[in-house]
């Protein structure tokens, strides 16, 4: 007569211990998984420009090209405390241009000019650049840029040209929307001032924003007309190379 094994029978303790391959299978694999993620997590030069010189060759990059990646960093410049006396100085700057905007410029109240954490911005409405819907400048545009174009070949400041436009749409074959309008106006005032005024390209730079960066609710066409503008900002040292905020609240108005 066959013998029925028991709880208390051999096989039945082996298969009672089987979990313990899956958990130390479980502990070995986070184990695992943590150094994986340690390793990623710590920052090593060496690698990191052997993983530069790498790409380049694979991608035999010239030229500008070799920009593709960036210098490794530890400190970006807009981390960097600037001295006090700095500051004081740029402020001096500012006002200094401040001033000679307001005895240059043809018709003052074309021009909007204010200080705040970002720099100094020179604002613009559309219409006193452009014509609606256009990313040509106006000849009536030409003496407001020459007067800035003046002022800004003298500092020595990285400066932003940003277009912005309303929220009304527009589908063209030029501009599919807001966002090549504002572009293209953007450029336009860069181009200008390069060509014309023989700026460093280096210090300039031009952005697009769209509808996406309204002063006003665009619940009226006073206020779209408003939100139509055009801003050059000259940035204060701190804010050089680094990504700039939408609209500042607050801004104090000189005009």
């Amino acid at each position: 007569m066959a013998r029925r094994r028991g709880r208390g029978d051999g096989g039945g303790h082996s298969s009672s211990e089987r979990w313990l391959l899956t958990y130390s299978d479980l502990i070995t694999l986070l184990m695992v998984f943590f150094v994986v993620m340690y390793a990623m997590s710590s920052s090593d030069t060496k690698k990191f420009n052997a993983l530069k010189s790498s790409l380049q060759s694979a991608l035999k990059t010239e030229g500008a090209g070799t920009n593709l990646i960036m210098e490794y960093s530890g400190d970006r410049p807009i981390n960097k405390p600037v001295p006090l006396d700095q500051v004081k100085d740029e402020m001096t700057e500012f006002r200094d241009i401040v001033q000679k905007l307001q005895a240059t410029i043809p018709n003052p109240k074309d021009v909007a000019i204010f200080i705040d954490e970002r720099g100094l911005t020179i604002r613009f409405l559309d219409s006193v650049l452009f014509d609606l819907g256009s990313g040509d400048l106006r000849p009536s545009a030409m003496p407001l840029l020459d007067a800035v174009g003046t002022v800004l070949k003298s500092s020595d400041h990285f400066t932003r040209v940003e277009g912005h436009t309303d929220n009304l749409p527009i589908n063209t074959l030029q501009y599919p929307s807001n966002w090549e309008l504002s572009a293209a106006r953007s450029i336009a005032v860069t181009r200008y001032l390069i060509q014309r005024h023989g700026l460093d390209p280096h210090r300039l730079s031009s952005l697009g924003y769209g509808e996406y960066h309204p002063m006003y609710t665009n619940s009226s066409e006073e206020n779209r007309s408003k939100n139509r503008r055009v801003d050059i900002v000259i940035l204060r040292s701190e804010r050089s190379g680094g990504e700039v905020a939408g609209t500042v609240a607050g801004s104090k108005q000189i005009q």
